[in-house]
Protein backbone atom coordinates (compact mmCIF):
# COMPACT_ATOMS: atom_id res chain seq x y z
CA UNK A 1 0.00 0.00 0.00
CA UNK A 2 1.24 3.17 -1.00
CA UNK A 3 1.14 6.18 1.05
CA UNK A 4 -0.39 9.21 -0.50
CA UNK A 5 0.59 12.66 0.42
CA UNK A 6 -1.95 15.39 0.51
CA UNK A 7 -1.89 17.90 -2.37
CA UNK A 8 -0.27 21.19 -1.57
CA UNK A 9 -1.35 24.42 -3.21
CA UNK A 10 1.07 27.39 -3.18
CA UNK A 11 -0.23 30.96 -3.71
CA UNK A 12 2.50 33.62 -3.67
CA UNK A 13 0.18 36.59 -4.09
CA UNK A 14 -0.72 38.48 -0.98
CA UNK A 15 -3.98 37.53 0.34
CA UNK A 16 -5.08 40.90 1.46
CA UNK A 17 -5.54 43.89 -0.83
CA UNK A 18 -2.57 46.29 -0.12
CA UNK A 19 -3.21 49.82 -1.33
CA UNK A 20 -1.11 52.90 -0.64
CA UNK A 21 -3.14 56.13 -0.97
CA UNK A 22 -0.10 58.03 -2.35
CA UNK A 23 0.82 55.57 -5.05
CA UNK A 24 -1.57 56.56 -7.83
CA UNK A 25 -1.16 60.36 -7.39
CA UNK A 26 2.65 59.96 -7.39
CA UNK A 27 2.44 57.85 -10.55
CA UNK A 28 0.26 60.48 -12.29
CA UNK A 29 2.55 63.29 -11.09
CA UNK A 30 5.62 61.45 -12.39
CA UNK A 31 4.03 60.92 -15.79
CA UNK A 32 3.03 64.62 -16.04
CA UNK A 33 6.54 65.66 -14.93
CA UNK A 34 8.12 63.41 -17.56
CA UNK A 35 5.86 64.85 -20.27
CA UNK A 36 6.69 68.44 -19.19
CA UNK A 37 10.42 67.63 -19.08
CA UNK A 38 10.32 66.15 -22.58
CA UNK A 39 8.45 69.21 -23.90
CA UNK A 40 11.02 71.53 -22.29
CA UNK A 41 13.93 69.53 -23.78
CA UNK A 42 12.28 69.66 -27.19
CA UNK A 43 11.90 73.45 -26.87
CA UNK A 44 15.59 73.80 -25.88
CA UNK A 45 16.63 71.66 -28.85
CA UNK A 46 14.58 73.85 -31.24
CA UNK A 47 16.15 77.00 -29.73
CA UNK A 48 19.65 75.51 -30.12
CA UNK A 49 18.94 74.69 -33.77
CA UNK A 50 17.71 78.24 -34.40
CA UNK A 51 20.81 79.74 -32.74
CA UNK A 52 23.12 77.46 -34.79
CA UNK A 53 21.37 78.53 -37.98
CA UNK A 54 21.68 82.21 -37.02
CA UNK A 55 25.36 81.77 -36.14
CA UNK A 56 26.12 80.10 -39.48
CA UNK A 57 24.24 82.82 -41.36
CA UNK A 58 26.21 85.54 -39.54
CA UNK A 59 29.57 83.84 -40.07
CA UNK A 60 29.05 83.30 -43.79
CA UNK A 61 29.75 86.34 -45.96
CA UNK A 62 26.71 87.92 -47.45
CA UNK A 63 26.26 86.74 -50.98
CA UNK A 64 26.11 89.53 -53.48
CA UNK A 65 23.35 89.44 -56.05
CA UNK A 66 24.33 87.80 -59.30
CA UNK A 67 25.68 90.38 -61.72
CA UNK A 68 26.06 90.17 -65.44
CA UNK A 69 29.51 90.47 -66.99
CA UNK A 70 29.18 94.19 -67.72
CA UNK A 71 27.69 94.96 -64.31
CA UNK A 72 30.43 92.96 -62.59
CA UNK A 73 33.15 94.74 -64.58
CA UNK A 74 31.58 98.12 -63.82
CA UNK A 75 31.37 97.22 -60.14
CA UNK A 76 35.03 96.14 -60.11
CA UNK A 77 36.06 99.41 -61.78
CA UNK A 78 34.02 101.38 -59.26
CA UNK A 79 35.67 99.51 -56.37
CA UNK A 80 39.12 100.14 -57.86
CA UNK A 81 38.34 103.86 -58.26
CA UNK A 82 37.19 104.10 -54.65
CA UNK A 83 40.34 102.32 -53.45
CA UNK A 84 42.52 104.67 -55.50
CA UNK A 85 40.72 107.70 -54.07
CA UNK A 86 41.14 106.37 -50.54
CA UNK A 87 44.84 105.73 -51.15
CA UNK A 88 45.31 109.26 -52.46
CA UNK A 89 43.59 110.70 -49.42
CA UNK A 90 45.89 108.64 -47.20
CA UNK A 91 49.07 109.95 -48.86
CA UNK A 92 51.59 111.61 -46.55
CA UNK A 93 50.98 114.95 -48.30
CA UNK A 94 52.45 117.12 -45.55
CA UNK A 95 55.73 115.17 -45.45
CA UNK A 96 55.99 115.08 -49.24
CA UNK A 97 55.40 118.82 -49.64
CA UNK A 98 57.78 119.62 -46.77
CA UNK A 99 60.49 117.51 -48.43
CA UNK A 100 59.94 119.27 -51.78
CA UNK A 101 60.02 122.70 -50.13
CA UNK A 102 63.25 121.90 -48.26
CA UNK A 103 65.19 121.45 -51.49
CA UNK A 104 67.55 124.35 -52.11
CA UNK A 105 67.51 125.76 -55.60
CA UNK A 106 65.54 128.68 -56.89
CA UNK A 107 66.17 127.91 -60.55
CA UNK A 108 63.72 124.96 -60.59
CA UNK A 109 60.06 125.44 -61.48
CA UNK A 110 57.80 122.46 -60.73
CA UNK A 111 55.07 122.07 -63.31
CA UNK A 112 53.41 118.84 -62.13
CA UNK A 113 53.40 116.51 -59.14
CA UNK A 114 51.71 113.17 -59.81
CA UNK A 115 51.48 110.68 -56.93
CA UNK A 116 50.92 106.97 -57.44
CA UNK A 117 49.67 105.72 -54.07
CA UNK A 118 49.70 102.07 -55.05
CA UNK A 119 53.41 102.12 -55.99
CA UNK A 120 54.27 104.90 -53.49
CA UNK A 121 55.87 106.87 -56.34
CA UNK A 122 55.90 110.59 -56.88
CA UNK A 123 56.42 111.77 -60.46
CA UNK A 124 57.71 115.33 -60.65
CA UNK A 125 57.78 117.32 -63.86
CA UNK A 126 59.93 120.44 -63.74
CA UNK A 127 61.76 123.05 -65.79
CA UNK A 128 65.09 124.78 -65.25
CA UNK A 129 67.51 126.97 -67.14
CA UNK A 130 70.60 124.76 -66.80
CA UNK A 131 71.32 121.02 -66.91
CA UNK A 132 73.55 121.34 -63.81
CA UNK A 133 70.58 122.71 -61.86
CA UNK A 134 68.59 119.67 -62.95
CA UNK A 135 71.24 117.27 -61.64
CA UNK A 136 71.54 119.27 -58.42
CA UNK A 137 67.79 119.04 -57.92
CA UNK A 138 67.84 115.25 -58.42
CA UNK A 139 70.70 114.92 -55.88
CA UNK A 140 68.89 117.15 -53.38
CA UNK A 141 65.70 115.17 -53.82
CA UNK A 142 67.59 111.90 -53.21
CA UNK A 143 69.05 113.39 -50.02
CA UNK A 144 65.59 113.89 -48.50
CA UNK A 145 64.90 111.23 -45.82
CA UNK A 146 61.35 110.51 -47.02
CA UNK A 147 62.51 109.41 -50.49
CA UNK A 148 64.12 106.04 -51.14
CA UNK A 149 64.81 105.78 -54.89
CA UNK A 150 65.08 108.92 -56.99
CA UNK A 151 65.47 108.47 -60.75
CA UNK A 152 65.75 110.98 -63.58
CA UNK A 153 63.28 109.48 -66.05
CA UNK A 154 63.72 111.86 -68.98
CA UNK A 155 64.93 115.32 -69.94
CA UNK A 156 64.58 117.53 -73.01
CA UNK A 157 66.22 120.73 -74.10
CA UNK A 158 64.16 123.42 -75.89
CA UNK A 159 66.11 126.49 -77.09
CA UNK A 160 63.04 128.62 -77.66
CA UNK A 161 61.85 128.67 -74.00
CA UNK A 162 63.02 130.81 -71.05
CA UNK A 163 63.64 127.65 -69.02
CA UNK A 164 64.86 125.31 -71.76
CA UNK A 165 65.51 122.16 -69.72
CA UNK A 166 62.35 120.12 -69.19
CA UNK A 167 62.78 116.98 -67.03
CA UNK A 168 60.82 114.27 -65.21
CA UNK A 169 61.94 112.70 -61.93
CA UNK A 170 60.37 109.74 -60.12
CA UNK A 171 60.87 109.29 -56.39
CA UNK A 172 59.66 106.43 -54.22
CA UNK A 173 58.67 107.54 -50.75
CA UNK A 174 59.22 105.50 -47.64
CA UNK A 175 56.14 104.26 -45.79
CA UNK A 176 56.27 105.78 -42.30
Amino acid sequence: MALMLPAVSLNHAPTRQFSNPWGIPLLVLSIVGAILLMAWLQQLNAERQRLNTDMQRIQQPASAPALTGKENQAKQQEIAAVKDAMNELALPWQKLFTALENIQGTNIRLTAIEPNARLRKLRITANTDDVMHMFGYVRSLAAQPIFNDVLLMSHEYHNDQPMPVHFIVEAVWIQQ
